[in-house]
């Protein structure tokens, strides 16, 4: 007799055959006390089933186990476990993903930063901040950026100072070598008197002893520009002696308008770092045009102290609106008086230059009528 209390249908033999099989028991003679369990579907419930059974006593039963409600909370904690997992996968890419991309920022500023210098632009940094190796190389970067700007400004500025000076030049030579032409053409093809001969050749020996400076001094100047460890020997010098020699080299200068030259040297045993050779250029530079500036039988005051190097005239001055002026190269105040005089308007460029080269400073004041002084600031 067959007995059910339960509202399920099972199909025992079905059953019977599927426990078999899972049992590798192929056999129907076999006897067993039970197989299981198993998991089925009955009804759209979920039974975990067991099945005791042996044909030849003539006994079979099943037993069951609804686990429909185990399943769905399984099924449930899954999809909670994966979502939960993959949120957690998203937020971890998330965070790693800004902690490369803060880690390798400057490696990217650093690309970028590359990129602007191949191109020629330098007005730029990359992120240098902390004490990191990459903040570290950041800085180098920039201090090497900086670097090349400062050179590439500095070469620029030559360049276009070089510039200004050649077109100068050029300038300036095409008025003596126009009337040094002028006068050579006179002399092979007019007939002029002795007197008027010799005049024409001493003012064509004048403009090429003219030209001759312009050129030593263009050399000079251009010099300074591109001024070498190796041409620039400063040493320690004792100044009492240097205001010596220097007044002994512009004595014959000073006797042609009978000029006096008082020297003074305060300490008597001071002593300045400078290059000898260069520091004479400036300072007789700086008489010679005190010397033209000065009326006959005035005087010149050069004055030494540990704070500065001093050449004053009690000449004729320079207009305030020429002040700022006068240390560019060609320009000159009384422009026709100079030319006549020999001059070129390269002195006090050359003075300039020079001072910049020992890391002085060069300040003039003047009031027309009553004279100019000249400081050269240690």
């Amino acid at each position: 007799m067959t007995y059910n209390g339960t509202v399920y249908e099972f199909d025992v033999k079905k059953l019977r055959e599927l426990c078999a099989s899972k049992a590798n028991m192929v056999d129907h003679g076999s006897n067993s006390d039970g197989h299981g369990p198993m998991i089925s579907q009955i009804n759209g419930r979920t039974l975990l089933l067991f099945y005791y059974g042996n044909v030849n006593m003539g006994y079979q039963i099943v037993t069951y186990k609804d686990i429909t409600d185990v399943i769905e909370k399984s099924h449930l904690l899954f999809f909670q476990t994966g979502g939960f997992t993959l949120s957690l996968i998203v937020v971890m890419g998330i965070i790693l993903y800004l902690s490369l991309r803060k880690i390798t920022a400057p490696l990217t500023g650093l690309r970028e930063a590359t990129l602007l210098v191949s191109e020629g632009i330098y007005d730029f940094k990359v992120p240098s901040e902390g004490n990191t190796e990459l903040a570290q190389i950041g800085a180098t970067f920039n201090f090497m950026t900086g670097k090349i700007k400062e050179q590439i400004e500095s070469l620029s500025n030559i360049n276009r100072t070089q510039k200004q000076l050649i077109g100068s030049l050029a300038h300036e030579l095409k008025t003596p070598m126009t009337a040094i032409i002028g006068y050579a053409d006179t002399l092979l093809t007019v007939r002029l008197t002795p007197e008027r001969q010799e005049k024409a050749l001493i003012y064509i020996e004048n403009e090429c002893r003219r030209l001759s400076r312009l050129s030593m001094k263009m050399l000079e100047l251009t010099g300074f520009y591109e001024a070498s460890e190796d041409s620039f020997n400063p040493a320690e010098i004792q100044v009492d002696n240097f205001l010596k020699e220097v007044k002994e080299l512009i004595d014959c200068r000073l006797q042609e308008k009978n000029i006096s030259l008082d020297v003074f040297c305060e300490p008597k045993e001071l002593v300045k770092k400078f290059d000898q050779d260069l520091m004479i250029s400036v300072v007789t530079n700086l008489i010679d045009n005190a010397v033209k500036a000065s009326r006959k039988e005035s005087k010149i005051v050069l004055e030494a102290t540990p704070d500065h190097l001093m050449v004053q005239d009690f000449g004729k001055g320079i207009p305030k609106e020429d002040l700022e002026m006068v240390t560019e190269p060609f320009y000159m105040v009384d422009k026709s008086r100079s030319r006549a005089k020999g001059s070129v308007g390269l002195g006090l460029s050359l003075c300039q230059k020079i001072i910049e080269l020992h890391d002085f400073q060069l300040k003039i004041e003047s009031n027309p009528g009553k004279g100019t002084t000249v400081s050269v600031f240690w």
